[in-house]
């Protein structure tokens, strides 16, 4: 029970250090937008420059949440006791696993790899879509939606991948280089995931195993023929192509997410609507 109330304790703490966290990253990208609007080159070099630094603490944080709740639940029911999760459940898990913008395939996967349960990928369709019409009656009865991804130069929804709602702006945001630059994140995100479970001797490493090997494959450096995959030599290949597309990356999607400043909460969700009048879309966003 102590162990319980500790972890309970911390997971209260990192919630709260998680909301400062987001609420400096709306400041920092309404600096962004002013320097935008005001062709400040200095003060939006500064601001992008700010939104890397939170995002990446954004993220630490955001981890440290994800496992603290994770112990949490685990000592409050045992896991034969536990019950059966809905879909979007699963999904926003396997989402959070991944930490980018996913196909329905993938995410179908990974549930698979960790927890034995395969949903179709063709649920994913309606399920957002459910979520939508939800959300539109109430956007505050959930703390987190499945939403598509955001085309950073239309910003119109990209219903092939699923994020999540609780995720910053920038991270829903899929630039001309993002697909790229989620694919090296995916490497890691799932490298991590590998060795956790190596390190502890889980069966479900071999599904990680299996499910990273063509992702780390197309990845220059990271993976050698007749070796099994090294979550390390993984992760640094990943970084080092990383190095090299994340600040165009960062860049695009920071400028996109200025447009999307002032915008609705159901803009900012689900994209505005893919409307040819140019005007009416300028609109949109105001």
């Amino acid at each position: 029970m102590e162990d319980y109330i500790a972890v309970m304790s911390r997971s209260v703490s990192l919630a709260e250090k998680l909301a400062r966290t987001a609420e400096k990253l709306q400041q920092a990208y309404a600096g962004l937008a002013k320097a935008l609007a005001s062709g400040d080159g200095t003060g939006r070099d500064r601001a992008q420059a700010r939104i890397s630094e939170l995002n990446s603490e954004y993220e630490s944080v955001a981890e440290q949440l994800r496992f603290a709740e994770l112990e949490a639940r685990d000592l409050a029911a045992p896991r034969g006791r536990k019950p059966a999760k809905p879909l979007r459940e699963l999904a926003l898990d396997a989402l959070d696993d991944l930490g980018v913008p996913a196909p329905p395939a993938l995410v179908a996967d990974l549930t698979e790899a960790l927890t034995g349960i395969r949903p179709s990928p063709s649920r994913f369709a309606s399920l957002r879509r459910d979520e939508e019409n939800a959300a539109r009656r109430n956007i505050a009865a959930r703390p987190a939606w499945i939403v598509p991804a955001i085309n950073a130069a239309e910003l119109t929804a990209i219903p092939r991948l699923l994020c999540s709602s609780a995720w910053s702006l920038d991270r829903r945001i899929v630039g001309s280089r993002s697909m790229r630059t989620d694919h090296l994140r995916i490497a890691e995100s799932l490298s991590r995931r590998l060795k956790q479970l190596r390190e502890a001797g889980a069966p479900e490493s071999k599904n990680i195993d299996r499910l990273l090997f063509p992702i780390a494959r197309a990845i220059p450096g990271a993976t050698e023929t007749g070796k099994l995959v090294d979550p390390d030599k993984v992760t640094d290949a990943a970084r080092a192509e990383l190095a090299a597309l994340e600040q165009a990356d960062r860049a695009e999607r920071g400028e996109a997410c200025a447009r999307l400043a002032n915008a609705s909460a159901q803009v900012r969700l689900w994209g505005r609507p893919p409307i040819i009048d140019t005007a009416a879309a300028t609109r949109a966003i105001k």
